[in-house]
């Protein structure tokens, strides 16, 4: 398999403004493939980052982060590289995500916290886990390599005690020692987080699975801490009107079709659920909604004679969706429910594999093979045999994904740990934010208080607190409530529920990408060397590419495209854009004003407009066009609008020229005057009687200045008059009042 796919679901959101300007930008990442940070099988690389890190620290940087000596022996987390142009392309990557964290801005401080976090996450992977005094009572778990977990403890801002503490010691007290009890955690250690439950008393978590949980709690906040920053980078709180989304998935997984022959893991069910569910939207976006909007308005259809829709193998993706994720008619009494009351309730029911899946994580007792016994004790007759069939293998299941086209080999094992959640994984965010580093503790305290964190919702959102999308969908307020049963499966549902009730608010576009040969991208050591069929032309496989084809249901979707009448517009709004195009209807009728029949106003159009009767058919409410015919109308529009528009601008021109003309024609009126005057003014300066007015029109200015200061002096001392006997007059009165208000009354 291509290990530089994407081993999560993302979605990007650009967001515009009135003025059709990018305002707003956001990333969600969903679905986050936990474990691959986790120990690899047969030699898988791990995450890119971690490699890119360790090939391109340098200088003071790598000094920082010990990485100076590196551990490549008996590390089950991280396979190292091999070849010398898998280091070099490591470096030039890792300078890369450098260069993009400063286009964003990071801060050095933050982009710094970031790299000491994974080279964390290293040192722990090489510190391992060993048990000591094996045969003894007193057992216990520690570091194998003590140095190495000291790097990370002085990496994360603690002490290697308390590592250990909160990395083992959950290990051995916060799990056997709550087995069986019905309230509270029994310990009061710091890594007993959750309170007792079946699936405590059904785990037997070892020292490694304990480390594992632990690395993974570290990788899955500081991917979502990464997330975050970028929102906070591109996002902006401004007011918007559209908004384009692009949802990039991983896409279906199948490792056996490239030589894998251990089978698909839980992750890839969840990816390969998610696809089923996006290619679910197609077949109703595309084929069912078109045909019931033809019965709806009355539409008939001419079927192509060569093809029979019924032996098509035309089918909906519902009943493979329907036995992975069927569930209870009551959702809310599942997610409200107890973890006493979930065992043995509902078993009549024919339950999804998500809700076996969940209530076999749940009971005491519950196993993969019990959970393979309830599947196929359910799903196990001839009814679902093309949809699951048992496989060969310990704990093995094929499910006829696409249709049937594209079968996946499922293994079950290890499936109930990867749904339980590992009870050292939270302990994660409580490290960082308690760090005695201050830039480690400030970021991830800032990036929790921001938004939904990675322990919160164990990888199933992050970066939803700059989408305006998702946060309106109740799909993801539902997985709120998942939380507080920690259920992964439930999350997983709701979370692809929101995905899809996001894409469904949305005029969706689907992009099929296609396999041109099984191992297409395959970069994985352990699947480039198993040898796989070759075809005969060597580049594609024209079987492989016909199979994609009609599990996608794209000739279907195509054909109903052909014969159909997939463009559509409502009788008002044909009538307002094109009724420029009717020369009866324009001198009639006025495109913005009611009519009582619409559509024989818009029949009466089409006959005057030439367009042939078997592009078009005319529903209830919608006028409705075969492919290309509307674009020829919006061409013929076009034509037309563009020469009332050329009309238009003659029109506006030769008004501004003839203001233009009649503002020139007053400027030069005015330049006339000036020149007749300052001639007049040349032909008499050399007068005398004019050189006596120029000398004496000065002082006549001082004598009228002085007859004007006089007679405001006048008109004040006469104001100052008035002024002083209202004074007197006031006093007076004032007088008068106080000798009236001294008086005895009567």
């Amino acid at each position: 398999m291509n290990s530089n796919a994407t081993r999560f679901t993302q979605i990007f959101s650009l967001d515009f403004d009135q003025s059709g300007q990018i305002a707003s930008a956001s990333i969600q990442v969903l679905l986050l493939e936990k474990s691959r940070i986790g120990r690899r099988n047969n030699g898988d690389p791990t995450f890119h980052i971690i490699y890119r890190l360790l090939a391109g620290a340098e200088g003071q940087l790598r000094k920082e982060l010990y990485l100076g000596n590196l551990v490549t022996e008996n590390n089950p987390f991280i396979t190292p590289l091999q070849k010398h142009e898998e280091k070099q392309r490591a470096v030039v990557d890792f300078n890369r995500i450098v260069g993009a964290f400063k286009i964003l801005g990071l801060s050095e401080a933050d982009e710094k916290v970031i790299w000491t976090v994974i080279a964390g996450i290293y040192h722990l992977s090489c510190a391992g886990a060993v048990k000591t005094n094996v045969n003894s009572q007193s057992s216990r778990w520690q570091f194998a390599r003590a140095e190495c977990a000291e790097k990370a403890a002085n990496l994360l801002g603690t002490s290697v005690e308390e590592l250990s503490r909160i990395i083992f010691s959950s290990n051995a007290d916060g799990i056997t020692t709550t087995a069986g009890s019905g309230g509270g955690g029994g310990g009061g250690s710091r890594g007993s987080l959750r309170a007792s439950s079946p699936i405590d008393s059904a785990s037997n978590y070892s020292g490694l699975d304990a480390l594992e949980g632990f690395i993974v709690g570290l990788y899955t906040e500081v991917f979502h801490c990464v997330a975050s920053l970028i929102n906070k980078v591109i996002s902006s709180p401004v007011h918007t009107v559209s908004s384009l989304l692009l949802c990039d998935t991983p896409g279906f997984q199948n490792p056996a079709s490239c030589g894998h022959q251990t089978g698909a893991n839980f992750e890839d069910l969840c990816h390969n659920y998610l696809q089923e569910r996006l290619q679910l939207l197609f077949h109703y976006s595309s084929l069912v909604a078109p045909k019931n909007r033809y019965i709806q308005e009355g539409i008939n259809i001419e079927h192509d004679e060569d093809y029979d829709e019924e032996n098509s193998g035309v089918g909906s993706p519902q009943d493979l969706i329907s036995l992975v994720d069927r569930g209870q008619q009551n959702t809310a009494t599942m997610i409200r429910s107890s973890q006493n009351d979930l065992t043995g309730r509902f078993q009549g029911e024919k339950k999804g594999l998500l809700w076996l899946l969940d209530e076999e994580a749940v009971c005491a007792g519950g196993s993969d093979e019990s959970f393979m016994d309830r599947l196929f004790s359910l799903y196990g007759d001839r009814d679902y045999q093309l949809l699951l069939r048992k496989a060969p293998g310990n704990n093995q299941f094929v499910l006829q994904h696409l249709q049937g086209t594209n079968p996946v080999l499922y293994t079950a094992t290890g499936w109930l740990k990867a749904t339980r959640e590992n009870p050292v994984t939270k302990s994660a965010i409580n490290i960082l934010q308690e760090s005695t580093r201050e830039d480690v503790n400030r970021l991830f305290v800032q990036v929790r208080s921001t938004g939904i964190t990675g322990a919160l919702m164990t990888s199933s959102i992050s970066g939803l607190e700059g989408s305006q999308s998702l946060r309106r969908a109740s799909s993801i307020r539902r997985t709120f409530t998942t939380v507080k049963r920690k259920s992964a499966c439930l999350q997983i549902k709701f979370t692809v529920d929101g995905i899809i009730e996001t894409l469904r608010r949305t005029r969706v576009k689907f992009v099929h990408c296609l396999l041109p040969q099984h191992n297409s991208g395959c970069t994985d050591k352990s699947f480039v060397t198993m040898k796989l069929p070759k075809n005969d032309n060597g580049v594609i496989n024209v079987p492989l590419l016909r199979s994609q084809i009609r599990g996608g249901q794209i000739i279907d979707a195509m054909r109903l495209h052909k014969v159909g009448f997939p463009k559509h517009l409502p009788l008002g709004e044909f009538r307002r854009r094109f009724g420029l195009l009717s020369s009866d209807y324009a001198a009639n009728v006025r495109s913005s004003s009611p009519v009582e029949d619409e559509r024989r106003v818009v029949e009466d159009m089409l006959l005057t407009m030439d367009v042939d009767a078997a592009s078009y058919r005319v529903g209830q409410s919608q006028i409705f066009f075969r492919a290309g015919a509307l674009e020829r109308l919006e061409s013929q529009r076009d034509e037309k609008l563009t020469g009332h528009i050329v009309l238009l601008q003659a029109r506006c021109r030769g008004y501004l020229a003839r203001k233009k003309l009649n503002t020139l024609k007053l400027q030069d009126l005015a330049v006339r005057c000036i020149q007749r005057n300052v001639r007049k003014l040349m032909s008499v300066r050399e007068w005398p009687w004019w050189r006596l007015y120029v000398k004496v029109a000065p002082l006549l200015n001082v004598h009228r200045t002085e007859d004007q200061l006089k007679a405001r002096t006048e008109e004040l001392e006469l104001l100052r008059a008035k002024v002083e006997k209202l004074e007197q007059e006031r006093n007076h009165l004032k007088h008068d009042n106080v000798k009236l208000e001294a008086k005895p009354t009567v």
